[in-house]
């Protein structure tokens, strides 16, 4: 039996959340996957570190494509055309347009349907036809949180005998974040990016997604509330590139009048995220939209309290450990905050709730629900 993988998103050098996601499962397929599977790894370059290390059975094809786009409906298309493996793995939402009976894909999210400006109009198009032509064509689809699953069968409008083809498995986390003494390489990592405690600390796109604009606001608000408190000398760290509506996150920044101390590294290595996450007072986490929430258990697992917004999966994923806020109240969110920084007790509580539930998470449940699903769905 032959597995085929798309492995060009675990492949990027600035791999995010979908990237990450990938990598971990194909490494985690690595160690599990029996010897007498061969699997063969899709990509659109030579496949880099740990990824390219191969055990036996195992196959790394370059499908070369000098345009750059349409790498997949294109030239991984061909390659299913002429050679296909007896089952295709596509960890990322864009499945090629020919392709073997036996495919399954991973939907993670539809955002495309809340948020249609934060896509040109091919990749929303695009993006939303790949999932409706997935819960009613592939195979199987997998989504990692219930949340997305009722997102797909609501929008496709699926008949029941339809949705058992959708399985439910959540994501796992990085286990470098976690807690420990690491005060001195803490204070290396922030003297890097010129970080001073205390903190708070969001980790994603900076977009209208993310709700960073509300994060910025509430920062404000925090600062102007408490001039003669040692909040007064609390930064904001927006870790993350550019995205939609990034330019109302530069005016606001811009405006504010604490702009020094809002700081905006960009992307960041994982090398450095645990140390970041390990620091902060607070992970601001009050997203508009997310269909797992990897950064969260991240959190939990670095004794980090949580603010999550209510109205997605997050709720479904950080259960009763986070502080949950509606992501459209500035006030809310930044009461939240406070009361994360400055009430002791409840702040003891939300870290070791957070610790209890991020043990129900880990890369290799998944790889192992994962594979179980590509051999015997």
């Amino acid at each position: 039996m032959i597995i085929g993988i798309d492995a060009s998103r675990a492949n990027e050098e600035k791999k995010t959340g979908v990237g990450w996601y990938a990598y971990n499962l194909i490494q985690e397929f690595k160690k599990i996957t029996p010897e007498d599977i061969r699997v063969v790894l899709y990509t659109n370059k030579p496949l880099q570190g740990e990824l390219a290390k191969l055990p036996n059975g195992w196959t790394e094809k370059v499908l070369n494509w000098f345009p750059g786009r349409l790498w997949t409906q294109v030239r991984l298309s061909f390659e299913m055309l002429i050679n296909p493996p007896d089952v295709l793995f596509i960890p990322a939402h864009v499945f090629p347009i020919i392709h073997p009976n036996k495919t399954v894909m991973t939907v993670h999210d539809i955002a495309a349907i809340k948020f249609p400006n934060s896509y040109n109009w091919f990749e929303k198009w695009y993006t939303l036809w790949s999932a409706k032509f997935a819960v009613k064509h592939l195979w199987c689809v997998i989504t990692p949180s219930r949340f997305t699953k009722k997102e797909l069968i609501s929008e496709c409008r699926m008949q029941n005998a339809e949705c058992d083809k959708i399985v439910v498995v959540a994501h796992g986390y990085d286990k470098k974040f976690k807690i420990e003494d690491l005060r001195m390489k803490i204070d290396e990592v922030l003297e890097r990016y010129q970080i001073t405690k205390p903190y708070l600390l969001s980790i994603g796109r900076l977009e209208e997604k993310k709700n960073t604009v509300k994060i910025i606001q509430a920062f404000n608000l925090i600062k102007s509330n408490n001039l003669q408190s040692l909040i007064f000398n609390l930064q904001l760290v927006l870790v993350g590139q550019p995205g939609y509506g990034y330019e109302k996150v530069k005016e606001t920044i811009d405006n504010s009048k604490f702009k020094n101390d809002i700081i905006t590294p960009g992307w960041v290595p994982n090398d450095d995220l645990p140390d970041l996450m390990s620091g902060a007072e607070v992970f601001v986490f009050p997203s508009l939209y997310e269909g797992f929430g990897i950064p969260v258990l991240e959190a939990f697992s670095c004794g980090t309290p949580v603010l999550a917004s209510r109205g997605s999966s997050l709720e479904e994923v950080g259960n009763d450990a986070c502080f949950y806020v509606d992501p459209d109240n500035t006030e809310e969110i930044a009461n939240g905050i406070l009361k994360l920084i400055q009430d002791k007790e409840y702040r003891t509580k939300n870290i070791e709730r957070g610790l209890e539930r991020v043990k129900e998470f880990s890369w290799e449940t998944c790889t192992k629900e994962t594979l179980d699903t590509l051999l015997n769905n």
